[in-house]
């Protein structure tokens, strides 16, 4: 070996430094390596990968779904492949070429993961408003252990609550605006239990460190993709599940996200006589959906007035109560309407805060189904 050969491999990282590059910052080594095409294809690849997936997932129907599933595969073996390729001397790039490397990867993966966002939204739900169409977090009370082939499966995962601290059980405390856990106290330690679950001790009964409060499985509600390019092309439907931010609808929390179904369109009259939903003075029934809704059978209870014995303002209060739609307004009902906060307590959505339409329950496994026939 010459002394310029020997200089030449001083100046490399060994091929397993390759490898971590390209786990690092995709298609980073054929860049260095002089390949910047190749470099950059590999990243752009990926993200088209990621953003296809995310689109057959969010399109209705069965075919949609099976290539959501192939593209999957396809993308790890791909990913596979970028590193076997990566696996080879690359030169040195000292300290802040490595910095470079990982900010450069930060900036990409969060720009990529705002691209698609802004395509395709993943939500979860956490209450039970949408139930039975949607499942939020549920559960029971046990000390049956589960395990990770039951949770990535169900979503069914073992929770153990213990004591933080000494003291009387007092409680329980509802969380405001937040319906799927509950807070008790021990002493002055708040603890947090879901809101199916009653603890072991009664309140005012002493507690010790260590102790259990609660066991049980708790399953984690439904996890929905929302097609943001649903209403590009057209207007939202009647029996839409949409996906709406709540900025500016009075009494609810700002700056999230509900999930409910649309009822009423731009220029209607709205009223409730249960069980029906009454649109312009008629029963509504078509999409059948809401003829199952309005039979109270499979779970759904009808469509009811809106609840005053609470402290949150209501406007359907009556059946005589009636709501006006405007020109670019939609009235939304969860279809759980004995558990919902919905357009009967705060009125209309605005058509600018719809962010797109549920299009398919994609996680727990057992639930995932196409939501656009419910």
């Amino acid at each position: 070996m010459t002394d310029i050969e020997v200089e030449v491999t001083e100046k490399q990282y060994p091929r397993w430094v390759g490898v971590l590059l390209g786990f690092l910052l995709y298609g980073s080594v054929h860049f260095l390596s002089g390949n910047r095409r190749a470099g950059i294809a590999w990243q752009l690849g990926f993200f088209l990968c990621g953003a296809l997936v995310m689109l057959f997932l969010a399109t209705p129907g069965y075919t949609s779904f099976v290539i959501a599933l192939i593209l999957l595969p396809v993308g790890l073996i791909l990913w596979i492949l970028m590193l076997k390729q990566s696996f080879r001397p690359v030169r040195r790039i000292g300290f802040w070429g490595w910095i470079a490397v990982i900010v450069i990867s930060e900036i990409l993966a969060t720009g990529e993961q705002f691209a698609i966002k802004q395509l395709f939204r993943p939500l979860k739900l956490p209450t039970g408003a949408m139930q039975p169409t949607l499942l939020g977090i549920h559960g029971r009370s046990t000390s049956e252990r589960t395990g990770l082939l039951q949770w990535i499966l169900t979503g069914d995962s073992y929770v153990e609550v213990k004591a933080k601290s000494s003291g009387s059980l007092s409680g329980p405390k509802p969380i405001p605006h937040y319906n799927a856990q509950m807070t008790y106290l021990v002493g002055s330690e708040a603890h947090l239990l879901p809101v199916f679950g009653s603890p072991l001790k009664q309140p005012g009964e002493q507690v010790s460190t260590g102790d259990t409060l609660w066991s049980g499985i708790i399953t984690a509600g439904d996890h929905i993709i929302a097609n943001r390019l649903s209403y590009i092309l057209e207007k939202p439907k009647r029996g839409d599940i949409i996906v709406f931010r709540t900025d500016d609808i009075p009494g609810v929390p700002q700056k999230t996200f509900y999930i409910k179904r649309i009822a009423g369109l731009p220029g209607e009259h709205i009223r409730i006589e249960p069980p029906y939903l009454i649109v312009n003075g008629h029963r509504v029934t078509t999409p059948a959906i809401f003829d199952r809704i309005s039979s109270g059978s499979g779970g759904f209870a009808g469509f009811q007035l809106a609840d005053q014995t609470g402290s949150t303002p209501a406007l359907l209060l009556k059946p005589s109560d009636e709501i006006v739609l405007g020109k670019h307004e939609y009235f939304a009902l969860g279809d759980n309407t004995l558990n919902s906060l919905d357009s009967r307590y705060w009125g209309a959505v605005p058509e600018k805060n719809i962010i797109g339409k549920a299009t398919r329950i994609y996680w727990p496994f057992s639930r995932i189904r196409d939501l656009t026939g419910q």
